[in-house]
């Protein structure tokens, strides 16, 4: 990347480039960061750096009438359902899988167990598809066979601790999948499941506040509730 910026700049290329970050945040990822220094330091050269921002998350507000304006309708069908009970799942025609549904897939090259995988519905666990070593590749494999996702046994982001940052970033990778193909997305955890509410720094994904706005499209169900519709599998 550093090399294209400076190539870019000796053949007096413009360059307009936008970003969630300040350059010194980039991959803020310990494991990364440092082999990213040489383009932070490209960036901050070459570019003028303008700060836009303000205190509203404006992808969820978007303008009446904008390509932003539906969100994705079978994405937003779905639901973030604490603590998970069997009624609660029940009432959204969500049943638990016996263990004797459980199966290996390997979407790529990473072997993933699920508990359940009809033609119509894929179940898994958040550690089975998040601890291990999926990637992004993984998820649209996944996603072009699923129309409909149950992730479950989903840990509270405010309960996270510094060894649980590389499987909530996988997570984050796989929510911009299924919001961008479209696919229903049931999240089930003893919760809370809240990503509005920041936890370490060193845990949380990168984006947060994006993943935020696309969880906020789905409904919640909650222990104390009972107005749940049916939302189908």
């Amino acid at each position: 990347m550093a090399r294209l910026l400076r190539t870019a700049a000796q053949r007096h290329v413009p360059l307009l480039v936008t970003s969630n970050y300040a350059p010194d945040e980039l991959l803020p990822n310990p494991l990364w960061h440092d082999h990213f220094l040489p383009t932070i330091e490209a960036v901050k050269d070459m570019m003028d750096i303008l700060v836009i921002n303000g205190p509203s998350d404006f992808r969820r507000y978007p303008v009446a009438g904008s390509s932003l304006d539906a969100a994705p309708p079978a994405f937003s069908s779905g639901r973030i359902i604490c603590p998970g009970s069997a009624h609660q799942l029940g009432r959204l025609g969500l049943f638990v899988p016996p263990a004797s549904r459980s199966r290996v897939l390997t979407p790529t090259t990473q072997p993933v167990v699920v508990k359940n995988a009809d033609p119509d519905l894929l179940w898994v666990s958040f550690g089975s598809l998040f601890a291990g070593l999926t990637s992004t590749a993984d998820y649209l494999a996944l996603a072009d066979a699923y129309k409909a996702w149950v992730i479950d046994d989903v840990p509270s982001p405010a309960h996270a601790d510094a060894s649980m940052a590389p499987a909530w970033q996988r997570f984050s990778n796989a929510v911009d999948v299924l919001y961008d193909q479209d696919i229903t997305l049931f999240l089930v955890g003893a919760g809370p499941l809240d990503w509005d509410v920041a936890g370490t720094d060193d845990v949380q994904p990168v984006d947060l506040a994006r993943i935020a706005s696309r969880l906020s499209l789905l409904g919640r169900s909650a222990a104390d509730t009972d107005n749940e519709g049916p939302a189908g599998s």
